[in-house]
């Protein structure tokens, strides 16, 4: 078989029957407008998507338990390192240790990793510490 470059590949038209039958002058009704749908049906998939964007909003997002232990844990190792600052220059920061306890007063939020609890929970008894040892 000799490939001409210049022409094309040679395709055979095809011809389709007409189909007759409910489905097939169904979906044509519907395409020409024959039939209207109903008035509620068109405003289904607006709801649904509605149900959808709400459905998402009230799912709990795995992330933010351990984004707001992770916040915490850095809040309160800002607070130490206030507290260390202030011990090396010699004056213990009194509004960092306020600051401290009202830290560790918050409930803690729950993250589902239990490695970031673990973190978390050696923070906070650090933090514990520093405060009884500077009588708080």
């Amino acid at each position: 078989m000799k490939i001409d470059p210049l022409r094309g590949p040679r395709t055979q038209s095809v011809k389709r029957k007409e189909q007759s039958g409910a489905a097939g002058s169904a979906f044509a009704d519907a395409l020409t407008g024959g039939s209207e749908p109903a008035a509620h049906t068109a405003a289904a998939p607006g709801v649904a998507a509605l149900d959808a964007l709400l459905t998402l909003q009230q799912a709990p997002d795995a992330l933010s338990g351990r984004a707001k232990a992770r916040k915490r844990g850095e809040q309160l190792l800002d607070e130490l390192d206030r507290v260390r600052v202030g011990l090396l220059l010699g004056r213990i920061p009194l509004a960092g240790l306020r600051r401290l306890q009202v830290l560790l007063g918050e409930a803690r939020p729950q993250s589902e990793d239990r490695r970031v609890e673990q973190v978390l929970a050696e923070i906070e008894t650090r933090a514990a510490v520093e405060l009884a040892k500077l009588g708080r």
